[in-house]
Parts: structure tokens; C-alpha cells; sequence
């Protein structure tokens, strides 16, 4: 199991769960939250990469503000994207997280993967376009916008389904033209299918997607 500790960082000190390889040290995954916050799935997924070997850091974008209900996301997501100081203050933290996990005594290897779920995937796909250090970028239902893809190998997740995503199909024609890459649109999911607690869980997809994801890192993580 992983724990809580607070980072100090420029932009701010950061809330972030650990959860160091079991054997340690692991290769190192910067795990980012979709718009619901660091909620317990999230840290749920950083205790399963851990148990497959590599030491996870999930920092908490939104100072502990954990939400529900779309409604109540789609609010908070508005008041950050209202306000360019608190996205480039994202930005930032996000950069200082990856810091903190490249530093740890926990990981193996100068180089990191990204993880990223929905609303986490903008900044994650960023990071890697600013990073030599991120070898690979897996992202969960999109969330970059337009048909760019990140800089490193890049793994897709998509829903066949999915009102907040317009273009997978372009995605994934350029991830199979890029060598090291790849993406999937899973059928008869819908956003958010592969977070537990949510209604649009799909178990078998979401079990899929995971595998994919650990055979994704291991092949990129040396």
C-alpha cells in the first residue's frame, strides 16, 4: 500500500500519494487524476502498477478538493480554465512532481512514464513535450485535443462512446504510424470506463486497458 506525503515545490507544496515498487526500486510512472480528483480509484491504480513493479507518484492537482458529480467537476474544471495563472500553477506542479519522482531513492533508470486519466491528460501530454526525461505517455480517453499526438511513445485508451472526445479515430491512425505506438477504441464503452466507481465501468475493458499498460510501460522503461 502507498501513502500521503507533501512535496515542497516553487509553485507550491503538493499533496501526493506514493506507492514504491514491491520489490523496490521500480521504474518510475507520474500517475495524474482525471477532473474527479486523487480519489481512492486513483490510488487504487497506483497500488496495482506497484505491484507490477514500478514506484508510482499521484500528486494531487486540487489541494484535496475530491468531487462526484459531473456537475460539480464541470464547475471546478470552468473556474481553473477561467483563470491562466491556476493552469500555468498546474503546469508547474505537475513539472515539480516529476522532479520529486525522478529524485526518490525508490526508482530505477533517469527516465519516467506519464499516466494520465482524462482531464489529467492535458498536462501529462504537455510534460511530455517539455521532458526529455518521459519516455512514454499513456493516456485514458484522450483529453490533448485535436489530432497531436505527445513526443514519446504514446499508448491510447479510448471509448467508442465518448461526448468529450471527437477525434480517436484520428488518434489512432497516427499512434499506428508512429513507431513504439499505439491506440484503441474499446466497443460499447463510454468515458470514464475504466475508473471503478463510476456507472460507466466496464470491468473486461477496463482489465484490457490495464494489461496493455503495463506491457506498454515495461517495453519503454528500461
Amino acid at each position: 500500500m502507498g501513502h500521503m506525503t507533501r512535496l515542497q515545490a516553487a509553485a507550491g507544496d503538493i499533496d501526493a500519494y506514493v506507492a514504491p515498487a514491491r520489490p523496490s526500486p521500480g521504474r518510475p510512472v507520474l500517475l495524474l487524476h482525471a477532473w474527479w480528483g486523487l480519489n481512492d480509484v486513483i490510488r487504487d491504480v497506483a497500488d496495482r502498477l506497484a505491484g507490477d513493479d514500478f514506484t508510482v507518484l499521484a500528486p494531487d492537482l486540487f489541494n484535496g478538493i475530491v468531487l462526484s458529480t459531473i456537475e460539480e467537476a464541470t464547475a471546478h474544471q470552468q473556474k481553473i480554465e477561467a483563470d491562466d495563472v491556476n493552469e500555468d500553477r498546474l503546469h508547474a506542479k505537475v513539472a515539480a512532481a516529476f522532479d520529486h519522482l525522478l529524485a526518490f531513492p525508490e526508482v530505477m533508470g533517469d527516465q519516467a512514464a506519464v499516466v494520465a486519466f482524462s482531464f489529467g491528460a492535458w498536462y501529462g501530454a504537455r510534460l511530455a513535450d517539455r521532458r526529455e526525461e518521459v519516455a512514454a505517455v499513456v493516456l485514458y480517453y484522450g483529453g490533448i485535443g485535436g489530432s497531436e499526438l505527445p513526443r514519446p511513445a504514446y499508448l491510447g485508451h479510448f471509448a467508442e462512446v465518448d461526448p468529450y472526445e471527437d477525434d480517436a479515430a484520428s488518434r489512432v491512425q497516427l499512434a499506428q504510424d508512429r513507431r513504439g505506438s499505439a491506440a484503441y477504441i474499446y466497443p460499447g464503452t463510454h468515458h470514464w470506463f475504466a475508473e471503478s466507481d463510476r456507472p460507466e465501468y466496464n470491468e473486461e475493458a477496463s482489465e484490457l486497458a490495464y494489461r496493455r499498460t503495463v506491457d506498454f510501460l515495461r517495453s519503454n522503461l528500461s
